[in-house]
């Protein structure tokens, strides 16, 4: 429309309040692209048109132009600039020029408008195809609303879908035609068609528009002859990860087939294939569905994805399968103590008061040594009152003797024995006011050292004695590691008090009655060291490991987690 244009571009605002490079020039080559820049940015910046008069540009700046820059508004808000250089003309001439480019900007703008427009009609459209599709119960059910919509909006005489079964395809609906015969020559064709757009990966329009890709397209023209030169176009319908299948579409040969149409045909066809697939989907069997699910997760343990979680995961297995094939000793391990193996209690004989402690818990003794002696001087005083009573009834007993009085013989007698054995009975009781060691040993408890002239009772319990040289390990066994100990089973023990000397020792006794105590359940096992030693005291406390013979190092490892579970499992009920 205007003579005289030397060169144009067209620009975009940026936010720096300066314009981006020229998207559009005419024509692309030329001279004065900062001209027109500077002016476009100057537009910009008073948001007004910008002329310029008598301007120079060239080599040497040897031509003379004029500029013009005109600001684009849409909504009253500037989306771009223009700006063209002129051949030298008139002030009217110029403000002519400038109402023609303003003029361009509604045009923009009412170009914008329709195509708005046209976007929220189309939006509408696959709105409502949408919630029709996703309202049907079956796969067969949706296909046909589907084409019946795109029948209906694109004015099409037939839209047809088909379902990839294997490497064919299968037509699965016709546009406004509830059965139709899969063996007739239109079928036929249609499913040839639609394995050519398939099997190329490609949308193939017939008869073939401008930017089409190149493709092959014999089954589409066999089918749009058929149809008296039709237009044909069909699009592969993809699913979530792959090809499902087709839809093809035919118009009049009046009525031919545009990029804007096969664009938002396109367009839908991925929007509705997804869906499509997910009915298929969930019409399968429940083998299908078993088998779908099992090749995926073997796709996805093999496939490339997350190498390093597949890595990691494939060493712990190939670790798992290794413990459980090496075997290794399976020790059971258990808290143990010293005790021996005799242990003499000295208690109080009598009623009586501490008098003297020789010894408390800790120390030697020697068999026969005094320990500890209770106050006598009472029993002292009855000692000699019975042996007064002894001597006056001796010299009763002489006087009647004398005499020959054999009556009074016999009763002094008899009293002489009684008073006799009464005085045997408290020498007998001093002596037990005496306590000796019993034998070689070490006294386990006991300390009367604090306790002089405290009362006793009979048999309260004052000392207790260990032998020197004979011990027992007692082992406190967890009644989960209880099964399987038996007597004989040999192991090693530890003392807390002595942690670089291991001693053997073999397991004598297991008792078949549980202790509870610290919370827990536990057995006792007594067993003996194969060789004393003057080291270990009674009371030390250890650690026993048992030889429970072999098993496999991850058994060893996970038995007792494993165990837990069961216990709960069962417990739970399942």
């Amino acid at each position: 429309m205007v003579t005289g244009i030397i060169r144009g571009a067209l620009y975009l605002p940026t936010d720096a309040r300066g314009v981006t490079t020229a998207i559009a020039t005419w024509p692309e080559e030329g001279d004065g692209e900062y001209l027109l820049r500077d002016a476009a940015t100057q537009a910009l910046a008073e948001k007004s048109s910008v002329v310029r008069p008598k301007q120079h540009y060239g080599p040497d700046n040897q031509r003379a132009c004029e500029l013009i820059a005109c600001p684009l508004i849409v909504d009253r808000q500037l989306v771009a600039v223009v700006a063209v250089m002129i051949s030298p003309r008139s002030e009217a001439q110029q403000h002519a020029i400038l109402q023609l480019l303003q003029w361009g900007g509604l045009w923009v703008e009412t170009l914008l408008q329709h195509q708005t427009k046209a976007q929220h009609q189309s939006g509408a459209f696959a709105l409502t195809a949408m919630t029709a599709i996703l309202g049907q119960a079956s796969s067969h059910a949706a296909a046909m609303e589907t084409v019946n919509q795109l029948a209906d909006y694109f004015r099409c005489e037939r839209v047809s879908i088909g379902f990839r079964q294997g490497l064919p395809i299968h037509l699965q609906a016709l546009s406004h035609i509830a059965r139709f015969d899969p063996r007739t020559q239109l079928v036929r064709r249609i499913e040839a068609a639609m394995e050519e757009a398939v099997d190329q990966n490609l949308t193939i329009i017939f008869p073939a528009i401008s930017g089409q890709d190149s493709a092959v397209a014999r089954a589409h023209a066999e089918l749009a002859g058929q149809q008296q030169d039709a237009a044909v176009c069909t699009i592969p319908l993809r699913g979530r990860s792959k090809t499902i299948g087709a839809i093809t579409l035919e118009r009049p040969a009046n009525q031919p087939f545009d990029k804007l149409t096969v664009a938002f045909c396109q367009s839908l066809a991925n929007l509705v294939g997804p869906s499509l697939e997910l009915k298929q989907r969930e019409e399968r069997s429940l083998w299908a569905k078993g088998f779908e699910a099992a090749r995926g997760l073997a796709g996805s343990a093999l496939g490339p994805a997350n190498l390093k979680l597949k890595m990691v995961t494939l060493t712990a297995l190939v670790s798992l399968g290794l413990l459980s094939l090496i075997d290794g000793t399976y020790e059971m391990t258990s808290v143990a103590r010293i005790e021996g193996s005799v242990r003499q209690v000295l208690a109080a004989p009598q009623n009586g008061y501490v008098q003297q402690a020789e010894v408390r818990a800790g120390d030697f003794v020697n068999e026969g040594q005094l320990i500890a002696s209770l106050d006598d001087r009472d029993l002292q005083l009855e000692r000699q009152k019975w042996q007064s009573e002894h001597d006056k009834i001796q010299a009763e007993y002489q006087e009647a003797l004398a005499k020959r009085e054999r009556v009074q013989l016999s009763l002094l007698r008899a009293q002489l024995d009684q008073v006799s054995a009464e005085i045997k009975l408290t020498q007998e009781r001093l002596k037990r006011t005496q306590l000796h060691a019993p034998f070689d040993g070490v006294v386990v408890s006991g300390d009367l050292s604090q306790s002089l002239g405290a009362p006793v009772e009979t048999g309260q319990v004052l000392y207790e004695v260990a032998p020197l040289n004979s011990y027992r390990v007692v082992l406190e066994v967890d009644e989960q590691d209880v099964a399987g100990l038996e007597s004989g089973k040999t192991g090693r023990l530890i003392i807390s008090a002595l942690p670089e000397t291991t001693f053997n020792l073999v397991i004598d006794k297991v008792v078949p009655v549980a202790v509870s105590g610290d919370a827990r359940n536990y057995f006792r096992v007594e067993a003996a060291l194969d060789e004393p030693s003057p080291l270990l005291r009674p009371g030390m406390r250890g650690v026993a490991k048992i030889d429970m013979g072999q098993r496999s190092l991850l058994w060893i490892w996970t038995h007792s987690v494993v165990d837990r579970i069961r216990l709960w499992i069962w417990a739970a009920g399942w």
